[in-house]
């Protein structure tokens, strides 16, 4: 006889993950593909946790200049401001404003991201502008990882729990991820042709008095 219902159970330190794939975005990561591709030939970005790829300054959302990067701007806000209204304490008020730091991330064949966290900000966030054409043989091939934080979760027997297992994320054009910027994660090796294309941001959130 079961004699446990939602209320004698909690979701205790439950990390909040959000995905949403943006419709209409074809033209949109055109002008992003094109306009980062130009901004990578005149700019060297800077080195943090890509190994090898190109990863600019993280004054991207400045970059008015390219066609896309306005509306990117307000999808940001929109998702981020969904997150932050969303898990905010009843006690804690739902205005804020935000801070947004912005980079993009151009990945060729044999790049990769080590394993890092986004120190000094609330949320963090990927949006994928293409995913180039990767080959198929490694089903992580050019994935994010976001990495589980129970140091714990490898205990015998965790396997057959639905609590357990790897979040791994396809970089499908057009696809945002929102997750808290405590939470570590990586990015596979992308191995095939093409470039694949990310923007990241960090999200400071800015209650209001």
């Amino acid at each position: 006889m079961s004699v446990l219902t939602p209320q004698h159970v909690a979701q205790a330190f439950g990390t909040p993950v959000s995905t949403y794939l943006w419709p209409d975005s074809e033209q949109m990561n055109a002008e992003l593909h094109k306009g980062l591709l130009a901004l990578e030939a005149s700019d060297e970005g800077i080195h943090h946790s890509n190994i090898g790829g190109w990863h600019s300054k993280t004054d991207l959302l400045s970059h008015t200049e390219i066609d896309g990067i306005p509306t990117l701007s307000e999808r940001i806000v929109s998702m981020v401001g969904d997150m932050a209204r969303f898990h905010a304490r009843e006690d804690v008020t739902k205005e804020f404003k935000m801070r947004v730091d912005c980079w993009a991330n151009i990945s060729r064949s044999g790049n990769y991201a080590n394993i890092h966290d986004h120190g000094g900000a609330v949320w963090s966030g990927v949006y994928y502008v293409s995913s180039g054409q990767p080959r198929t043989d490694d089903p992580a091939n050019g994935k994010l990882e976001l990495i589980d934080p129970r140091t714990g979760i490898a205990m015998v027997g965790a396997e057959y729990g639905t609590r357990s297992g790897r979040f791994l994320v396809d970089p499908m054009p057009g696809l945002m991820i929102v997750f808290p910027s405590w939470l570590k994660h990586m990015v596979h090796p992308f191995v095939g042709t093409g470039e694949r294309i990310s923007i990241a941001f960090n999200v400071n959130i800015i209650p209001a008095r």
